[in-house]
């Protein structure tokens, strides 16, 4: 409870005064009084006593009077025995008595007197302790208005200030001959708020400063204290973790959207890492709960600057722009080499195709069709015409579309195109590639080389997976809405292990081989086209006995309704 400097003061000083005035009545009236009361008593007892000794000494002289009355040869006289005389007169006087009681009378009086005079003396501190507590009162008014009034001024404006609002201050007066300790203290703390205030608007400037420079960071940003809470981070992270900034958020709510620190069996905790095991960096690779088909690579470094704060800095990559540069990269790759190929190809195959035309027109075409060397020329002519549409397929592998949204093209049409363009290394190891189609063409919307990419990527898999003597069978089907195509080998197979991370980033079998080359993304690419197209993509696979990859992808919607 809160009780006020004012109140203290006040009731200190009343409970103090009216304690003092108490002891001080009480004191006063039992030293006084009662020695008042003894002399009372003791006067009494004395005048009782006095009473009775002058009752027998008139009973004595009357006796002693009766005596000299009997004998004559008695005489009394004022002058031999003065005192017995003056007491035998006396008592024949009948106010003798009447003035004694009077006397002892006026002795009570004098102790009402004193009694009275003691009522008075109360009274007198009465109006006293009366007389103090106006002093008190206005000592206490000149407190609370030169001391108290202030102060709880500057208490209340401290309290607002506490809590944020840095824009009030103490009210100093201005007249500079009458100021006191008060006013200095005021002057003071104002210029301690002014100072507090240039110094916290510094440090808003900085930290804006430092998160507009983390924010300008392509990957995701964020600093980690020991306690799991997250001191800083970019737009890119929360962009990753699908959360929005906030004050006092921990690390695995954002991340994860729980409410425990993630469990060490099961997750690799970079915080936990390298606080505990003293590591200078870790590479890990993480998927967040907002969005779990992106891989994340987390890099994360231990920040030191003193011994009692810890903290740790990740820099967090979405791998999914490493698939598409590298996906880029081979596109391009592939269109400079398919540009050349053709520039190469058609010079050439142009010069033959020319000089064949030109041995028909002179030596064969007098010749009837069913003579040998004529079929032979022919075959040779048809084969040069089918060579020269080889540039123009590895062209229309790589080109892209400057459209929004690109045309549909025909699946099975890109299907073929792609066999007929890895139809020879197939054949060179043994390996037969059979595909089914049904009449009807089956239309898809999307980028068709990206189409083509995907489609190179799973079938060079499985002929990598082949031994001499495999065979691929790839069919295309179409459902109510989707176009289905499976690529099925005989090839060695994924182990169930493996089977869950064939698609992350950077994973690969043949990695465990020395002679592998596999950079570990051409899955992964293949996944992200065909999630971009709409689609998804499947596998299935025993080891031994081959693999089955399933692509499912939604027919143009202009076709389909047709």
């Amino acid at each position: 409870m809160f009780l006020s400097l004012n109140r203290k003061i006040v009731y200190s000083i009343l409970s103090l005064f009216l304690i003092a005035s108490l002891l001080f009545i009480m004191a006063f009236y039992m030293a006084y009084s009662s020695k008042v009361e003894k002399d009372q008593l003791f006067s009494i007892q004395r005048n009782q006593q006095y009473i009775d000794l002058l009752y027998r000494s008139i009973n004595l002289t009357k006796e002693l009077k009766q005596l000299v009355e009997q004998y004559d040869e008695i005489t009394i006289d004022d002058i031999s025995y003065p005192q017995i005389y003056t007491l035998t007169h006396d008592s024949q006087n009948p106010d003798f008595l009447i003035h004694e009681q009077n006397m002892i009378a006026e002795r009570s009086k004098s102790f009402d007197a004193q009694y009275q005079t003691i009522n008075n003396g109360i009274t007198i501190i009465s109006l006293s302790a009366l007389l103090l507590a106006f002093f008190i009162i206005l000592v206490g008014y000149l407190i609370k208005r030169w001391l108290l009034t202030p102060i709880n001024k500057i208490s209340t404006i401290s309290e607002e200030i506490g809590q944020g609002n840095l824009n009030l201050r103490i009210p100093v007066r201005n007249n500079i001959k009458y100021l006191d300790e008060l006013d200095r203290l005021s002057s003071t703390f104002n210029m301690m708020v002014d100072n507090l205030q240039n110094t916290l608007s510094e440090i808003k400037d900085k930290e804006k400063f430092l998160q507009a420079l983390v924010d300008s960071i392509p990957d995701g940003i964020r600093v980690i204290d020991k306690d799991y809470n997250i001191i800083i981070a970019n737009k890119t992270y929360y962009k990753q973790a699908g959360s929005k900034a906030s004050s006092g958020l921990k690390c695995y709510q954002s991340s994860f959207n729980i409410d425990h620190p993630c469990d060490l069996v099961h997750t690799q905790c970079p915080l936990h890492e390298l606080l505990h095991t003293r590591k200078r960096r870790i590479n890990i690779i993480q998927q967040f709960s907002h969005d779990i088909s992106r891989h994340l690579a987390v890099n994360a470094a231990p920040v030191i600057y003193d011994n009692s704060h810890q903290y740790i800095v990740e820099s967090i990559r979405d791998l999914s722009e490493d698939i598409d540069f590298s996906h880029q990269q081979k596109l391009s790759s592939l269109g400079f080499l398919s540009s050349s190929i053709a520039h190469e190809m058609k010079n050439h195959l142009g010069a033959i195709r020319l000089i064949t035309e030109h041995l028909i027109d002179h030596y064969y075409s007098g010749l009837p069709e069913s003579d040998e060397q004529k079929k032979i020329i022919d075959m040779i002519y048809s084969e040069i015409i089918n060579a020269s549409k080889v540039p123009e397929r590895l062209l229309k592998l790589t080109r892209g579309y400057a459209e929004t949204e690109p045309p549909p093209f025909s699946c099975a049409e890109s299907l073929s195109d792609v066999i007929n363009i890895l139809d020879f290394e197939a054949k060179s190891k043994g390996i037969n590639i059979i595909f089914s189609a049904p009449a009807q063409q089956i239309y898809i919307n999307g980028n068709e080389a990206d189409f083509k990419i995907a489609a190179i990527n799973i079938i060079l898999n499985a002929i990598k997976a082949m031994d001499d003597k495999g065979r691929l069978t790839i069919k295309l089907k179409k459902s109510s809405s989707e176009a289905i195509i499976t690529f099925t080998d005989t090839g060695i197979g994924i182990a169930p292990k493996d089977l869950p991370y064939i698609f992350n980033p950077f994973f690969s079998e043949g990695k465990q081989r020395k002679d592998s080359k596999n950079s570990g993304l051409g899955l992964a690419i293949t996944k992200s086209i065909i999630e971009k197209m709409g689609g998804k993509i499947s596998v299935k696979s025993a080891l031994g006995k081959g693999s089955c990859f399933s692509l499912s992808l939604p027919l143009t919607k202009r076709l389909q309704k047709k």
